[in-house]
């Protein structure tokens, strides 16, 4: 496997930035030109029915697949990721019934990167949640997406 020079990523995912008033940011560490870790974090700021995470933080591990030779750490990808989220199911009362909720789940996506460093990417996956809070009892989901449309830059 070719070592690749810049082996540390920054992401903006602008789909949550545009769908609910939320900040996305991703940090991701770069292996080999096959494989890259991350971290991600998330903050809504919104008090919308579009999402019931408050805030969540994601690990992931990336298996690059298809790899443009020049960049590496591109072309499609699958990502295995947890997350740790703060989630309230009852939004639509009065009550604050933030709960903690820890998920497993995968994702499926494609990386463009420029000869710049700057990257595009866009993804899509999902999450089974693992702590019953009543999710059966209330008809609260018992898992959720993750989806992004993000830009970034390596250094």
């Amino acid at each position: 496997m070719r070592e690749i020079l810049e082996k540390n990523e920054i992401r903006l995912n602008a789909l949550d930035l545009i769908v609910h008033p939320a900040l996305s940011l991703s940090y991701e560490r770069l292996v080999n030109e096959s494989n890259g870790y991350g971290i991600s974090l998330f903050a809504n700021f919104g008090d919308d029915n579009t999402t019931y995470q408050n805030f969540s933080v994601t690990p992931y591990y990336r298996f690059y697949f298809l790899n443009r030779k020049d960049y590496g750490a591109s072309g499609l990808f699958v990502e295995a990721f947890t997350s740790f989220s703060s989630v309230d199911f009852d939004k639509n009362k009065d009550t604050n019934s933030n709960k903690f909720q820890f998920s497993m789940g995968v994702a499926l996506g494609k990386k463009w990167v420029n000869r710049n460093g700057f990257t595009f990417e866009l993804f899509a996956g999902v999450g089974r949640y693992f702590i019953d809070n009543g999710a059966d009892d209330y008809g609260h989901p018992e898992a959720h997406g993750r989806f992004g449309i993000s830009i970034g830059k390596r250094f």
